[in-house]
């Protein structure tokens, strides 16, 4: 009688085990399945990211080229004339409306412009700076001293026409003291060098 009990809950044991089996070996292939899919999407990440890492560079490479060549403009370097008239004033002793004349050799240095501002064959004030995107933008920081509050001058220049630049120059002084003159500059084609 034992055995009539046992026999069906064995019989439905091996059954059973029969299914594991043919579960096991159907998990263990959906495994190996998945970790070929995997590697798959492994290869195809890091091939992505070499592709944009590559794309990157080459970006850069041209942006560093764009600005590269557009840093040299051989018709920025000359003797210009300089003609300026306040439009805005906070400071005493300037006046809306005040013009000022000067002559100006601009040339590059290295990486950067120079430009020498000259009133009565003098040299006044030495402006440097650099030429990106169709702007030319200098400056002069002038130090402080006992007989002058410290000075900054900033200067930007855009092409009117190959002969003709137009902009501003801002000078702002402590004490909110602040000058802004249009400025005009006219290309000299005498091109008379200055000392």
């Amino acid at each position: 009688m034992k055995w009539i009990l046992f026999f069906p809950f064995f019989t439905i044991f091996l059954l059973t085990s029969c299914g594991i089996k043919e579960r096991e070996t159907s998990v263990q292939q959906k495994e190996a399945e998945l970790a070929r899919r995997e590697q798959d999407l492994a290869v195809r990440e890091e091939a992505l990211r070499l592709k944009e890492e590559t794309l990157t560079k080459r970006e850069q490479k041209l942006d560093s080229t764009r600005l590269d060549s557009a840093f040299y403009n051989p018709a920025i370097t000359g003797i210009w004339n300089a003609k300026m008239v306040c439009t805005q004033t906070t400071c005493p002793g300037s006046a809306i409306g005040d013009t000022k004349s000067e002559t100006w050799d601009i040339s590059y240095q290295g990486n950067q412009i120079l430009a020498k501002a000259m009133a009565d064959n003098t040299l006044v004030r030495t402006y440097t700076g650099t030429y990106n995107d169709n702007w030319l933008h200098l400056r002069e920081n002038v130090a402080i001293s006992p007989n002058a509050p410290a000075t900054e001058m900033v200067v930007r220049l855009s092409f009117l026409n190959e002969n003709t630049l137009e902009g501003q120059r801002e000078i702002i002084r402590s004490g909110d003291c602040r000058i802004v003159y249009s400025l005009q500059l006219e290309k000299n084609n005498s091109e008379t060098l200055l000392n």
